[in-house]
């Protein structure tokens, strides 16, 4: 098993042949595939930077491109002479002898897309999308999906048959659906996890499969064998960490290596009355062109993020309609604007005028239903509010639109739809922000 850091944990038969902790990523560490013969694995980054350790052989990697999405899984050939990386959007990158057969990179997609499997041949390769839905390349065949059904929690891997005329699925919660000739031995989707479901693997004959959660924990069905798993030495959540979680019941929690990164990880949580779970595997996010700033210090444009624990707007807003949140919606129109003229008594907050007029404040106020691409759905950001100051205002968690952020919290698109489907109003949830060296002192 590897950790979104790099660590290696090896169980049974599997030798450890080096990882990555300690050492300095761009980006976090996503997925891994060991190699035919077991002596050697491959681990993939985010950013599609590759790493070999063992017998795996480099042959190449995107870790220096622009992606226009992040890298969520890897697979490697039958004989390790090469690999498949897929990204959220379903872009598909090969290397060495994998063969490229199509991708839906081009296609707008329902939902992100969450992994992928090989054929046995290495002819061809599924792709799964977090609602289920299965897309088919090269000698890979169709054999059925969830696209279709409402899950309780989104999926989240697969895992092919031996001969390739089946595959599993994984959600979150550990539950299991069939598909082909993949028998059902099986699941957790019954119990109450301490931390979610975020991959699975097939035994080599497929009589059975293991699933792994994000704490380590490790669950066996059907022929697989229990080795041992790495909760013993994973860190406690980090919600349970925090200083203070003000009374909420979800919690997202946003946190950057050091002060000055813009890029950052968002993690999802939830207090079923049992203590936290993780919700979603953590997602990749961009902050504020400055970096970050305690609440306290910032100014309004000085553009970093605000440290602190902070509600959730009662409103959600998009230039699209209600795209499925639980929270008030209000879908955009002309003459929306949010006041950021520190100024003006309607400071840091959503202000309508009469379309086409001049609003009564000045300074650098969003005339929000001008940006659908930053603002097709977004959540706010409870900020200086009400007004202490200008401190800043507008700090909202909407999607990606490439680069950094004026403050904000941005995540790509699929993934902010995760997140604001999923928040409740009626749980109190709240947001954490900040670098690591602050962010357990909320």
């Amino acid at each position: 098993m590897v950790a979104s850091d790099g660590a290696v944990f090896a169980f049974g038969d599997a030798h450890p042949l080096g990882g990555l902790s300690g050492a300095a990523l761009n980006a976090p560490i996503v997925d891994m595939a060991p190699t035919s013969d077991g002596g050697g694995y491959f681990l993939v980054a985010s950013d599609g930077g590759v790493f070999t350790f063992g017998d795996a052989t480099f042959h190449g990697s995107i870790g220096t491109l622009r992606l226009n999405r992040p890298i969520v899984g890897m697979t490697a050939t039958p004989d390790g002479g090469g690999y498949f990386l897929v990204a959220s959007d379903g872009g598909v990158f090969t290397f060495g002898d994998a063969t490229f057969h199509g991708s839906t990179g081009a296609l707008r997609l329902n939902r992100p897309i969450v992994g992928m499997a090989a054929t046995p041949d290495g002819g061809g390769y599924w792709l799964v999308a977090s609602d289920g839905g299965v897309f088919t390349f090269g000698d890979a065949t169709f054999h059925g999906s969830t696209g279709a059904l409402r899950l309780n929690r989104p999926i989240v891997g697969m895992a092919a048959t031996p001969d390739g005329g089946g595959y599993w699925l994984v959600a979150s919660d550990g539950g299991i659906f069939t598909f082909g000739n993949a028998t059902y031995a099986g699941s957790m989707g019954a119990t109450n996890l301490n931390a979610p479901v975020v991959a699975m693997t097939a035994t080599p004959d497929g009589g059975g499969y293991l699933l792994v959660a994000s704490d380590g924990g490790v669950f066996t069905f059907g022929d697989a064998t229990f080795h041992g798993s790495a909760t013993d030495d994973i860190h406690p959540l980090l919600v349970d960490e925090l200083a203070s979680t003000d009374g909420a019941q979800q919690m997202v929690i946003v946190t950057a290596p050091n002060a000055s990164s813009t890029s950052a990880t968002l993690f999802t949580f939830e207090d079923d009355g049992s203590g936290w779970h993780q919700v979603f595997s953590p997602m990749a996010a961009v902050a504020g062109r400055n970096g970050w700033l305690p609440g306290a210090d910032r100014r309004e444009g000085d553009g970093t993020s605000p440290e602190g624990l902070y509600a959730i707007g009662a409103t959600m807003y998009g230039t699209g309609p209600n795209p499925g949140t639980q929270f008030h919606y209000h879908q955009l129109i002309c003459g929306d604007w949010w006041d950021e003229d520190p100024g003006s008594p309607t400071y840091n907050s959503f202000q309508h005028v009469a379309c086409g007029s001049t609003p009564p404040f000045g300074g650098d106020s969003e005339a929000l239903w001008t940006e659908g691409n930053a603002y097709p759905s977004m959540a706010v950001v409870d900020f200086n509010t009400p007004p202490n100051g200008p401190l800043g205002s507008a700090i909202f968690l909407h999607a990606s639109v490439g680069g950094s952020t004026n403050g904000c919290i941005s995540l790509p698109y699929a993934d902010l739809l995760e997140v604001l489907s999923w928040l409740n109003p009626a749980r109190h949830p709240a947001i954490a922000i900040g670098p690591d060296s602050v962010i357990r002192s909320f």
